[in-house]
């Protein structure tokens, strides 16, 4: 008697999990077929060392480009800001660069951007960190409908809303609030 228990319980448990699994495709049309974020394909390009120029080089930015880096699923730009630059193109430029690099293309999961100026004196070296953001794919969804005309304070508050902003004091004496 044992035995046809336990049969009786093992074959209604493997039919409740293979009814179960037959089931989750219609809970997927259910949602309007909006799977899940990780499992959805993502079309687009798969950016390459061989065609990261060309790919940066159509990117419709108002700053210069100084340096870009591959690396893996990481994309890392390092973007010159001019003493004339207003915060609207700024935040337009990243706006545009997370938008191109993490919802159309394939394989690119976190954008790494540094805004730098070279300093007014000739004894400061190099480049100064002005402002840096780290974005990631996951959080980049929500910028789709967002477009760089829209007001500087939208974008801008998008934009830290949803990625990692780091501001130096060379951004605040550049553009006080």
């Amino acid at each position: 008697m044992n035995k046809i228990a336990r049969l009786l319980t093992i074959g209604g448990l493997s039919a409740a999990v293979v009814l179960t699994m037959a089931f989750v495709p219609f809970l997927d049309r259910k949602n309007g077929g909006q799977g899940s974020e990780a499992w959805r394909n993502i079309s687009g390009p798969e950016l390459t060392e061989a065609n990261l120029p060309d790919y940066v080089n159509g990117l419709p930015l108002q700053l210069r480009v100084r340096k870009v880096e591959l690396t893996h699923s990481i994309l890392s730009l390092d973007l010159l800001l001019p003493g004339t630059a207003e915060k609207k193109v700024v935040y337009g430029d990243l706006l545009r660069i997370a938008q191109s690099s993490l919802l159309r293309t394939s394989n690119i999961s976190r954008v790494f951007i540094r805004i730098v100026e070279y300093g007014a004196k000739p004894g400061e070296n190099g480049p100064q960190l002005v402002m840096a953001m780290e974005a990631a794919r996951t959080e980049a969804k929500a910028l789709s409908s967002l477009k760089g005309t829209d007001g500087e304070e939208k974008v801008a508050a998008e934009l830290q809303r949803r990625f990692l902003l780091t501001f130096t004091k060379k951004w605040q004496r550049h553009f006080p609030e």
